[in-house]
């Protein structure tokens, strides 16, 4: 396991996409195949350098780009989905709407839609987010180390990214595309898709 911190706590700035960029680069250099991003970009301190709707088309936003290159190198980015449904944007956010993202909503455990989880599609048509995971109540550890549970596609992303560490394993001649395309194929919803849960 590693751990990149690409964010600025105390900003929002463009800078963050191309730092998450040579965290990838990185990784793959110490040979990491899944990643595992729980980040959303949309806008910024400095209104000029915002994405639009029209920018989540999978190849403009710098680090949509970034998860590109790396699934073209063989590994899995799997994208948290974001936690926008609720809000004026309610779209995905880059980097989840980038062509090679595994990108992930959030649901209960009765596998009902969470209300803040991002939607889709991509500006593009493309379906988006992918698939969904439990987020809705999620079991985790806090920084305290306390046993709780919790809200966000920032839980039901790393749930999906150690399923797909599991899968992997199972079957480690598959290559990332062909490891894609069977999780989706998997899914409760591949033959008639929507834009909340893929």
């Amino acid at each position: 396991y590693y751990l990149f911190i690409t964010e600025d706590g105390n900003n929002e700035e463009p800078l963050e996409e191309s730092l998450w960029v040579e965290a990838a680069e990185e990784a793959d250099r110490l040979g990491v195949d899944i990643f595992n991003t729980s980040l959303g970009y949309t806008e910024f301190d400095n209104p000029a350098y915002n994405h639009t709707y029209e920018d989540m088309n999978g190849t403009t936003a710098f680090i949509s780009r970034g998860v590109n290159a790396a699934f073209s190198r063989g590994i899995i980015s799997v994208n948290s989905a974001g936690n926008s449904g609720n809000s004026d944007w309610f779209y995905i956010s880059a980097p989840a709407d980038a062509t090679y993202a595994l990108a992930v909503a959030a649901v209960n455990a009765s596998g009902n839609i969470a209300s803040f989880s991002s939607r889709g599609p991509s500006f593009d048509g493309r379906v988006k987010p992918d698939v969904a995971a439990q987020g809705v109540a999620s079991v985790l550890s806090n920084t305290d180390g306390d046993i709780v549970t919790a809200n966000g596609t920032s839980f039901s992303g790393p749930i999906t990214a150690g399923m797909v560490a599991s899968l992997w394993q199972a079957l480690p001649s598959k290559t990332n595309a062909e490891l894609i395309q069977l999780i989706k194929e998997s899914s409760s919803q591949y033959t008639n898709p929507d834009y909340e849960k893929g």
